[in-house]
């Protein structure tokens, strides 16, 4: 009896960069323009500056998880280079930053529904007052 072929497919260069692009555009998409806006043309430096971060960091992690090909990611790395107590605080820091950039989103989703309602408001409000009466209204006179 033969085995399938079975292939175990990893993630490569482009797919955690897609990723990192891809969290990095959802989150900052909603967040930093509104708050860049006010420094002009000088923003796509600090742009450029976090791309460059969020991929040194992604190869940071790259080479933690070939060196050290164990599960629980940042946790097990610091446990494994400075102990328990390091391991920890690690963990709960990681912990602690993804609880506050989830509220960090929803805010931003929060604040994009109510700009998205206004926009649809004023619509319709406009074309409420711009529309003309079909001709069958207009031969009864209403």
């Amino acid at each position: 009896m033969s085995s399938p072929d079975v292939r175990r497919r990893g993630m490569g260069f482009w797919m955690a960069t897609a990723l990192v692009v891809g969290n990095m555009i959802g989150s900052g998409i909603f967040l930093l323009p509104s708050s860049l806006a006010k420094f002009g043309s000088i923003s796509i430096i600090a742009w450029i500056i976090t791309a460059i971060g969020a991929v040194a960091l992604a190869l940071v992690f790259a080479a933690l998880g070939r060196s050290y090909p164990h599960t629980g990611g940042p946790y097990a790395y610091a446990k494994h280079a400075f102990g328990e107590f390091v391991g920890f605080l690690t963990a709960w820091g990681y912990w602690i930053a993804v609880w506050v950039g989830n509220a960090a989103i929803a805010v931003a989703h929060r604040d994009l529904d109510a700009a998205l309602v206004e926009i649809v408001a004023a619509h319709e409000a406009s074309a409420t007052i711009t529309a003309k009466p079909n001709a069958h209204e207009a031969h009864r006179g209403v």
